[in-house]
């Protein structure tokens, strides 16, 4: 019996991807489309641009720029994450993002608010050269 359950937790080890403990650099510019709903204002897109001005480590602060059809907004914002960026949280001084990692071109990201005027936003950001 212990045989077999040392069998099953080998067997587990195996098959689970190994995750890398190399931190990712962020810094560049990342844009695309983004989606957003609102309480006050209602479902609108845009284009995002992020620019991540300065890594140390596994924090990072940039700021935000968004196409709204009443002009462009830029905010700061700062950030952190896991080794191996499997987990990312970032701030600007009325929200928070969630950041996925998917590969070195790639970062996906939600956005959200609370009152007085609740919304959410969702994009997939592509590294620009």
């Amino acid at each position: 019996m212990k045989a077999l359950m040392y069998s099953l937790i080998v067997a587990t080890l195996v098959s689970k991807p190994a995750i890398s403990a190399d931190t990712p650099s962020l810094v560049g510019t990342w844009t695309g489309q983004r989606d957003r709903i609102a309480k006050v204002e209602g479902r609108r897109g845009g284009l995002a641009t992020l620019v991540i001005t300065e890594q140390q480590g596994n924090t990072f602060v940039g700021r935000l720029k968004r196409s709204n059809p009443t002009g462009d907004e830029e905010e700061p914002l700062w950030g952190a994450f896991t080794p191996g960026a499997q987990l990312m949280m970032g701030s600007d001084d009325e929200g928070i993002y969630i950041f996925r990692f998917i590969d070195q071109n790639t970062l996906d990201y939600c956005y959200s608010e609370a009152a007085p005027s609740p919304r959410s936003v969702c994009a997939r950001l592509v590294r620009q050269p």
